[in-house]
C-alpha cells in the first residue's frame, strides 16, 4: 500500500507481524509533484478568474433605491438598470425591446442593446410585483446563454411577504439569494465579479 511518507509506512509496518523497515523509495504526493520545477512549467501564468460584463436590474422601487446606493462604487463593467414602470408587464405581449428600463440618470435603456456582450444579469427584487418583467429578461438571457441570478431584499419583510418576493423571480434565475440587509448587495456583486 503506497504512502506519502516513510513515517506512515513505518507505523503501518510496526502494527503488522513479520513486516520490516521501509524498503522502497518514498513516492511523492500529487501536491509535492506539482511543486517541482518540472511540473511548474505546466502552470497557467495568469489568474483564472476574469471580470464579467454584468447588468444589474432593479425590478421595483425598493430594489432601485437599494441599487442606486451602490452605483457610484467602482465596478468592473457593470451597467445598472431599473424597471421604470410600476404596472404589471405581460410577458406574452411584451417584447424585450418594449420593456421599460432606464439608467440611473433616468435615460431610457434598451434591453437588447444592454445584453449585447453581457455574460451575467442580476435581477434585484424587493416587492414581488414584477414577475412578468423578470420573465421577459430571463427569456432573453436564456436565448443568449447569459447567466441570470436573482437577489431578493428581505430586510423588514414578514415571512409571507418574503415568500411572495422569492416566488416572483425564483423560476427565472439559476441562482437566487435572499439578502437580509442592504450590505449584501455589493458583497454578492463582488463575489460574482461584477
Amino acid at each position: 500500500m503506497p504512502h506519502d511518507s516513510d513515517d506512515m509506512f513505518e507505523a503501518d509496518n510496526a502494527t503488522r507481524e513479520g513486516r520490516g523497515p521501509v524498503d522502497h523509495p518514498t513516492m511523492l504526493s500529487s501536491c509535492a509533484r506539482a511543486a517541482t520545477a518540472a511540473e511548474a512549467r505546466f502552470r497557467v501564468p495568469y489568474p483564472n478568474s476574469r471580470t464579467r460584463t454584468s447588468r444589474i436590474v432593479a425590478l421595483d422601487a425598493t430594489a432601485a433605491e437599494a441599487m442606486y446606493q451602490i452605483t457610484e462604487d467602482p465596478w468592473n463593467d457593470a451597467h445598472f438598470l431599473a424597471l421604470s414602470s410600476t404596472g404589471d408587464v405581460d410577458p406574452g405581449k411584451t417584447p424585450a425591446a418594449s420593456l421599460p428600463l432606464s439608467h440611473p440618470d433616468g435615460s431610457a435603456a434598451n434591453l437588447a442593446a444592454e445584453l449585447d456582450g453581457a455574460d451575467l444579469v442580476v435581477l434585484i427584487a424587493g416587492e414581488g410585483r414584477s414577475a412578468g418583467a423578470a420573465e421577459v429578461i430571463a427569456r432573453e438571457c436564456f436565448g443568449l446563454n447569459i447567466m441570470c441570478a436573482g437577489l431578493v431584499l428581505a430586510e423588514g419583510k414578514s415571512e409571507a411577504a418574503l415568500d411572495r418576493v422569492v416566488n416572483s423571480i425564483r423560476a427565472f434565475t439559476r441562482v437566487l439569494v435572499v439578502a437580509r440587509d442592504g450590505d449584501y448587495i455589493p458583497a454578492m456583486l463582488t463575489a460574482l465579479r461584477a
